[in-house]
């Protein structure tokens, strides 16, 4: 199914994580640019972009032009984040990153027909998301990962787990169970006393420790511990039963017990065969373990399994620059 061609909403800038202004502007996502305000930034000047609950992440090509007003509500790395109203943020996403992919492979395509390679263009579509993900990159391999939406796909396009579920934590890095949780933390310093509110997006794991945290800290004052027995409750139930045992695994990894991790890993391997996030979670257990050439070879083999995975990539990228920095300061 296409998406509309244009898909109207209502938005603010968000700075410093609050809205700004008191009223909205008008916006649109059209075929060939998101306009904000009458102010229309193509898609060909949209890298990447991201969603958290109602605020859209747009990744912009450095040097965009843009108007005044615009330029004031850049964040660092020309990011632009609007809180999005009358229409969800998730279907938005979609809708740019549908037509914005299309144009990057296109142009992509086009670049290659140029240099006389164009049997080497290679792209297929996400049947979760609907964007194009460009392959011609990278060898043919197992699965292959849509870097718009975050699934990971067989090569009969079958979707092997959807990022509406599973994805990334942002605080352990580990594959998992992914969704949000907003954390109260209530205080009574002798006459000062208030409370805090944060929104975090993290996987079962990391849910459950930050629920006793929070009941911990709230604990003598009743009122933040029903949120903090809500978040436990919630982060322990309601888990598909095939990756039941996920949460537990990663745990181990967590605190280096790889050898145990990797029984319950490889036994998720037999109705995923190498499913590389898996293979990243079993490469970050033995990294946490002191076992670096062990953690490393299960990265490799997590792009193997998926020759564009991105969140492995990252890994070992990180791994690397850190390897380097500590060379450059013990010589």
């Amino acid at each position: 199914m296409q998406p509309a061609k244009s898909l109207e909403f209502k938005y603010r800038f968000v700075q410093n994580g609050q809205t700004q202004g008191p009223g909205t502007g008008k916006g649109m996502a059209t075929d060939t640019a998101l306009i904000l305000n009458g102010e229309a930034i193509p898609y060909r000047n949209i890298l990447d972009s991201s969603i958290r609950d109602n605020r859209f992440l747009i990744a912009l090509v450095p040097n965009t032009q843009l108007q005044t007003k615009t330029l004031k509500q850049l964040h660092d790395n020309w990011v632009l984040v609007i809180e999005v109203y009358k229409v969800k943020s998730q279907e938005l996403k979609k809708h740019v990153d549908r037509y914005s992919s299309t144009i990057f492979a296109e142009s992509h395509r086009q670049q290659l027909i140029n240099d006389g390679k164009d049997n080497q263009f290679r792209a297929v579509n996400c049947p979760h998301c609907g964007a194009t993900v460009d392959m011609s990159e990278y060898e043919i391999s197992s699965y292959i990962y849509c870097r718009f939406c975050e699934s990971i796909l067989n090569q009969s396009l079958q979707v092997v787990s959807n990022s509406d579920t599973y994805g990334i934590c942002d605080e352990c890095h580990m594959y998992d169970r992914v969704r949000g949780y907003t954390i109260f933390n209530f205080y009574f310093l002798l006459v000062v006393y208030g409370y805090s509110v944060k929104r975090r997006f993290v996987c079962d794991t990391c849910a459950t420790r930050l629920a006793q945290r929070a009941l911990l800290v709230n604990l003598l004052f009743l009122l933040g511990v029903p949120s903090a027995v809500y978040m436990w409750i919630k982060s322990q139930t309601g888990r598909e039963p095939y990756f039941q045992d996920l949460a537990k695994a990663n745990r181990l990894a967590l605190k280096g017990k790889y050898q145990e991790a990797d029984e319950i890993y490889d036994r998720l391997f037999s109705q995923y065969p190498d499913h590389p996030g898996l293979l990243m979670n079993k490469g970050l257990g033995h990294l946490h373990g002191k076992d670096g050439s062990g953690g490393m070879g299960f990265l490799g083999r997590s792009l193997r399994a998926c020759a564009n995975y991105l969140p492995s990539m990252q890994l070992i990228r990180r791994i690397q620059q850190s390897a380097q920095v500590n060379g450059a300061q013990k010589r």
